[in-house]
């Protein structure tokens, strides 16, 4: 009997990258309570990848992206939260990706 394996669906509201030299590694987890300092996280997944890997799944969420906001318009976040991350000069690369490829 070949029976295949579901693999469960899940929820984080909150995600952190680990960088090593051979692997990244992706940990998501749950805010149970924002209210509190610090807030309560539950673990939800880790997932590691390889580096040929991790650039692959970050160039198609790239693109997945872009052509959500393309077609529902575009995904507002917070000036400071950009900042705070150090991405505020990668937003950009969204609005140029090409959907035709």
């Amino acid at each position: 009997m070949n029976e295949e394996l579901e693999a469960p669906v899940l929820y984080a509201n909150q995600a952190q990258l680990h960088v090593g030299v051979y692997d990244f590694t992706l940990e998501f987890g749950r805010v149970e309570d924002g209210r509190k300092t610090p807030p309560r996280i539950s673990p939800v997944a880790r997932i590691q990848m390889s580096p040929q890997h991790t650039k692959v799944v970050a160039l198609l969420l790239l693109k997945h992206v872009a052509a959500y906001e393309h077609q529902v318009g575009v995904i507002e976040l917070p000036a400071a939260l950009l900042a705070d991350l150090k991405l505020s000069n990668l937003e950009h690369f969204i609005s140029q990706v090409n959907l035709n490829e």
